[in-house]
């Protein structure tokens, strides 16, 4: 089973630092969205300095794959066309997440906590402009 990056409902954090990124976000399927919605419900602030660092480094990885994949799709004449890149970029920032030691899950749920938590909030675009 492909998995996608499922974070489109937490898409207004970091003060709008995270809705570029978050613009292909689509989900596999509704079984997979319930999973990491009870995730989400269930750590909100249990995350450690490590994993906010993983998360901070997938974040600013996952920008550079939409910034790339959004200049590509304004040149695109057809809506499979777009569909294939779209499914690459996924696929791309999936991968991008993974490789930061995070699953795709545990993203989504940092995602969500910041969107709770001002302070982990904060903390994390200080980590997030360091690196860009």
């Amino acid at each position: 089973m492909r998995k996608f990056i499922t974070v489109a409902a937490t898409v207004p954090l970091l003060s709008g630092l995270l809705l570029g990124p978050m613009a292909f976000a689509q989900s596999a399927d509704e079984g997979m969205q319930d999973s990491e919605d009870a995730l989400m419900e269930e750590r909100t602030d249990d995350f450690d300095g490590q994993q906010l660092e993983q998360f901070a480094d997938a974040y600013v990885e996952v920008g550079e794959i939409h910034n790339e994949y959004s200049q590509l799709l304004q040149e695109v004449d057809s809506t499979e066309q777009a569909q294939e890149l779209q499914q690459e970029a996924n696929d791309e920032m999936v991968q991008a997440i993974q490789d930061s030691g995070l699953e795709v899950q545990e993203y989504s749920a940092i995602a969500a906590a910041l969107e709770r938590d001002p302070e982990m909030r904060q903390e994390v675009v200080t980590m997030i402009e360091a690196r860009q």
